[in-house]
This record gives C-alpha cells, structure tokens and sequence, in this order.
C-alpha cells in the first residue's frame, strides 16, 4: 500500500515538473525580444495606422509598394493600389477613426520581406470594428513597404465574391 502512495507521489510530482517546464518554456518562446529588424516592421505598421487615424490618403499610399494588393474584409475582392485610393476616401468620408488598438502576434522575416500577423480594433466616432491581419511588407531603398495585405473582421463575416 505504501509503494503505490509513493509510486502516486512520484507521478504526480514530475507530472507537475513536467507541466511548469512546458509553461514557462512556452512563456520563453511567446515573450522573446524581438529584433531590430523586427521592432521596425512593427513601426512600420503601427506608422500605417497613424496615417489612417489622420485621415491622410496620400500618406498611406506612400506606405505602399507600387505592386499593393490588400483584400480587406469588407471588399469582396483583392484591390490593388491605384484602386486604394478611392476605397481610403470612401472609408474617410464616411467615417473617422478615433483610437485603435493593435497586438502583434509574429513577424517572420526572410531576406527583405515581412510577413506581420496581428489582431486589431479600432473605434470610429460611427463604426467600431475588432479584426485580425496578415500582412506582407518588402525592403525598398531602405524602407519598408506594405506589399499584401489580407483582414477579416472577427465581428462580421466578410462577403465572398460571386465567381461560382
């Protein structure tokens, strides 16, 4: 009977060990330092963001590399940059954004291009929106430039486009 209360102590302990190891492990992993190079894409959106909030169209198009397809949640297609435009001051004039809020959760970096996953929200003074992104920015002239761009709003399911 002993050895059974024992063998139980035993297991229970290094389940226990086991479980602290592979918690804070994982708190290692998810809390790392980011890069320097990291830190400046990271800049470089939140920048784009700041460019929105303003209302500024001219700025946020300079954000964007010439070859930008961005396929945001409430558009069911892909826009490509000369058709930006038109959708940032259709989103200005209806709306103006009063304060957002973004969470990185990675960027992977290979050569000169970015790949920045992160939640947002952000509040206008007439719609409010909660979302998740993926984007894609490339090194030019050293500078970062948003590339791709793909969101979903976590509130409203985004139309599909009616190809089928």
């Amino acid at each position: 009977m002993k050895t059974i209360r024992t063998n139980l102590i035993v297991r229970v302990a290094i389940s226990l060990l086991l479980c602290i190891v592979i918690v804070f492990w994982g708190f290692q992993a998810i809390g790392g330092e980011w890069t320097a190079e990291q830190k400046e894409v990271w800049a470089s959106v939140q920048a784009n963001w700041e460019t929105i909030k303003k209302g500024d169209v001219e700025a946020a198009l300079a954000m964007k590399h010439d070859d930008m397809v961005a396929w945001y949640g409430s558009n069911p297609e892909p826009l490509r940059k000369e058709l930006m435009k038109q959708s940032y001051l259709n989103w200005f004039n209806s709306d103006k954004l009063v304060s957002y809020k973004l969470r990185l959760l990675t960027i992977n970096i290979f050569n000169n291009v970015a790949n920045v996953f992160y939640l947002y929200k952000y509040e206008g003074e007439k719609f409010s929106n909660i979302g998740r992104a993926f984007e894609t920015w490339v090194k030019q002239d050293n500078k970062w430039l948003a590339i791709g761009s793909f969101d979903s709003s976590c509130e409203y399911l985004p139309r599909c486009p009616h190809v089928w």
